[in-house]
């Protein structure tokens, strides 16, 4: 078959995979305004929409590894069948 069988695990990790876009889109977002609303207030053009984009663009792929490394860990290993009997041995 094309498509798998949606368990509560398969959705669980199909939302957190989702989640780690969203964070790097968010915060890249957060960061313009910020940047932007700065600008405008203090009157020099692009200084601080730049910084803020940038901190943004940081701030978005550290979410993502933080996500990314979440998932990583919280995922149970599988072992070979095979791998226990050369640990017993």
């Amino acid at each position: 078959m094309f498509f798998k069988k949606w368990d509560s695990e398969y959705a669980n990790s199909l939302l957190k995979a989702s989640v780690v876009g969203l964070h790097l889109v968010t915060a890249t977002f957060v960061g313009l305004v910020i940047g932007y609303f700065l600008d405008k207030w203090l009157g020099t053009k692009p200084i601080f929409t730049i910084i803020f984009l940038l901190f943004g663009i940081a701030a978005g792929y550290k979410n993502m590894y933080v996500e990314i490394k979440g998932i990583h860990e919280s995922k149970p290993e599988k072992r070979d069948p095979k791998d226990k009997k050369e640990d017993e041995g």
